[in-house]
């Protein structure tokens, strides 16, 4: 059982270390090939901050889904939603879908000199099959200087879900900068803000 959670926790940490190296190697060429309110970073939040402006998402030139790699976080909105208003955060899925990202906390996991970062991981009742590009419109690809990544067992590692704790999911940071930021499609003054999914049931108290 040990060598099965050591195997498992190793290949977890591969996985993670691979795609931030990948994704710190393709930065400057992944934002150039894409219209600037594609990729938002730290220095977006800043000087939206700074000027009390919103920041600017085109609804009508969507992020390919083609041009996404697996864990990258995105806003994203839903095609048939009655909240208009409304986008939402999600990541990027094994199968090139995507899920919505949930909390248990509106509390910070972490802060910094520069980040204040929330925690969030995908509901088990929202990762298959994701949503693809027939139901969602994806606005922005987040920077990596405003995510981070972690993990977790899965259910604590314990319960009959994973009594052996060999299964861990993955945990999303997101600054605080980004999740309560106000965004506009630039048509009409119509503000968008990111409707958080806060379920208490995702937080492990043991």
């Amino acid at each position: 059982i040990k060598t099965t959670m050591t195997s498992t926790m190793m290949r977890l940490l591969l996985l993670l270390l691979l795609a931030c190296t990948i994704r710190a190697f393709q930065t400057t060429t992944y934002v150039l090939q894409r219209a600037p309110h594609y990729a938002l970073s730290k220095r977006d939040w800043r000087l939206k901050d700074a000027t009390s402006t919103t920041t600017i998402l085109s609804t009508d030139e969507p992020v390919a889904f083609v041009d996404l790699m697996v864990m990258d976080v995105v806003l994203f909105q839903r095609r048939n939603t009655n909240s208009p208003t409304s986008i939402e955060l999600g990541s990027v899925q094994e199968n090139g879908n995507i899920a919505p990202l949930s909390t248990w906390t509106l509390e910070s996991a972490y802060t910094s000199a520069i980040n204040d970062m929330m925690e969030f991981v995908v509901d088990e009742e929202d990762l298959f099959p994701g949503m693809t590009s027939e139901e969602i419109n994806v606005l922005s690809v987040l920077d990596g200087d405003v995510v981070g990544y972690g993990s977790r067992q899965v259910g604590g590692g314990k319960g009959p879900g994973n009594p052996h704790g060999e299964e861990s999911e993955i945990i999303y940071y997101v600054d605080r900068a980004v999740v309560e930021g106000v965004y506009s499609t630039g048509v009409d003054d119509e503000v968008l803000k990111i409707d958080v999914v806060v379920n208490s049931n995702l937080e492990h108290i043991w």
